[in-house]
């Protein structure tokens, strides 16, 4: 068995786990916990969506007016989708859970049809 001594002083160990009997509580009671909360309000949900929009895309679009008006029309429509993921079911004909990939998936098909 190691001793703590001859651990590294730089080592850290990262770990992902959902609830299960096979994985040892005391390893995650002992730990530090760290979370990534969803943001709350448009204001932040649209922050956090440009925040993750990659430069390089954002500038690339032969119609850079048109590009950047119509993404931000797509951030706010997404911003609402996930404050509106609070409410559940209510107002929906299907349960979807609408992630950031839906969100690039648009934005990389608003690039294609407008470079056409």
């Amino acid at each position: 068995m190691q001793v703590e001594a001859d651990t590294h002083p730089d080592y850290r160990l990262w770990l992902t786990s959902m609830p299960t009997n096979k994985f040892p509580v005391p390893v995650l009671q002992s730990g530090i916990k760290l979370t990534n909360e969803p943001p709350k309000g448009l204001k932040a949900n649209i922050n956090r969506t440009y925040a993750e929009v990659n430069e390089k895309i954002y500038e690339s679009c032969t119609k850079s007016f048109e590009y950047k008006k119509l993404l931000y029309s797509l951030a706010f429509f997404h911003a609402v989708i996930l404050e509106r993921r609070k409410f559940g079911a209510i107002g929906w004909n299907i349960s979807y859970e609408w992630m950031n990939s839906d969100f690039e998936t648009c934005q990389l098909q608003l690039m294609m049809y407008l470079n056409e």
